[in-house]
């Protein structure tokens, strides 16, 4: 199988469903298939890419009408003749159906991997999206509950994979908290949460439940990893609420392991997500975890087994099932509970399974 997965997705932008091409490939690669990355020229996917020696085809797309974009990749699929190509962003789907169902008439496949929801019930997507898409790869069945909703097309169009971890390096040191920590600090309660600093990923409301926590428990501190246009934002709110020395913003981290090794539990205060991988990680990694009920976390886990779900957009909520947690002597067991579910069901093996035989079934039936 010779497979393209395209993704226009910004230069300077990484994310989940970034990190899910990038293990796709790899373990697609290791299965004997032909897998390339498509993506824009020194992106932070293409530098990614690279450093785990995926073979990487740059393609600039703009938008949903960038000739360039259109005419680089015709080029590589006369050079490679791709089976199946893999749009991570609508406009990638718009221009990969358009070349080859339009121009090219070939029998190449093209699917969009949507990781969050990203068409609504609207005319234009009627007839803009879906001429040019073969189907769709999700990870959760809310998102195709809510596609198949829509009546365009039959039960099988949406298909669900869950997202799958990796396995993690028990060997790596674990992150040192405690040059933040204040100096009378005797028994520190270390919560740590990360995503972008976005609207989406609900920050604001932690740092919100925060000054709450911290009143009735001072020496509980919060990290978020992460950057984005929020970053000065945040630190103000921070400021505001008297919490310079309880909260910190510590920046981007590629690998969340070692923070995770040291934290006592990971909060995900999102406002929407598919299946979000770093609440995942934190799982898998046996941390304790409270989530808000967006998309697909209650398919990843079970309230009150797993961890804590509760509303989106609920500081109340939030620091009332932090002070729980805190307040509780047995909350870990929720987190090794947490990690066999993990285990027992969202590996990278059962994940690439899924998407080895849903692709060459697609293009059995196509040829």
């Amino acid at each position: 199988m010779r497979l393209l997965l395209l993704n226009s997705i910004g230069r300077s932008k990484w994310g989940g469903g970034e990190k899910w091409m990038l293990m796709t490939a790899k373990n697609l690669i290791s299965r004997g298939h032909e897998v390339y990355i498509g993506c824009s020229a020194n992106s932070l996917l293409e530098q990614h890419s690279k450093a785990e020696n995926l073979p990487v085809l740059p393609i600039n797309i703009y938008s949903d009408f960038s000739l360039l974009g259109i005419l680089k990749l015709k080029q590589y699929y006369k050079q490679k003749a791709f089976d199946v190509i893999i749009g991570c962003q609508n406009r990638d789907v718009r221009i990969a159906g358009y070349l080859v169902k339009k121009i090219l008439k070939s029998k190449c496949l093209v699917y969009s991997r949507q990781g969050v929801q990203l068409l609504n019930k609207s005319i234009k997507y009627k007839f803009s999206f879906l001429p040019f898409c073969d189907g769709i790869i999700t990870n959760t069945y809310s998102i195709k509950k809510e596609y198949d909703s829509y009546g365009w097309w039959d039960k099988d169009f949406v298909k669900v994979i869950y997202n799958g971890v990796e396995s993690q390096n028990h060997d790596l040191e674990g992150f040192n908290f405690n040059e933040y920590l204040k100096p009378s600090t005797e028994n520190p309660f270390i919560i740590f949460s990360a995503g972008r600093l976005s609207t989406q990923k609900g920050f604001r409301y932690l740092i919100d439940a925060a000054k709450k926590v911290v009143i009735n428990h001072p020496d509980t501190y919060f990290f978020i990893a992460g950057k984005g246009k929020l970053q000065r934002e945040l630190n103000e709110q921070i400021v505001r609420n008297g919490l310079s020395s309880n909260v910190f913003l510590i920046g981007f981290h590629e690998n969340i392991i070692p923070l995770l090794k040291k934290a006592d539990l990971f909060i995900l205060p999102s406002l929407f997500e598919g299946m979000p991988n770093a609440l995942m990680e934190a799982m898998s990694a046996g941390v304790p975890v409270i989530s808000t009920n967006v998309n697909g976390v209650s398919e990843l886990m079970q309230d009150q087994q797993h961890g804590l779900i509760i509303p989106p957009a609920d500081p109340e909520a939030l620091s009332s099932s932090i002070l729980k947690m805190i307040e509780d002597k047995n909350y870990r067991d929720m987190g090794l509970e947490g990690k066999k579910h993990v285990a027992n069901n969202f590996t990278v093996d059962k994940m690439v399974d899924e998407i080895e035989s849903f692709l060459e079934e697609g293009i059995r039936i196509k040829s």
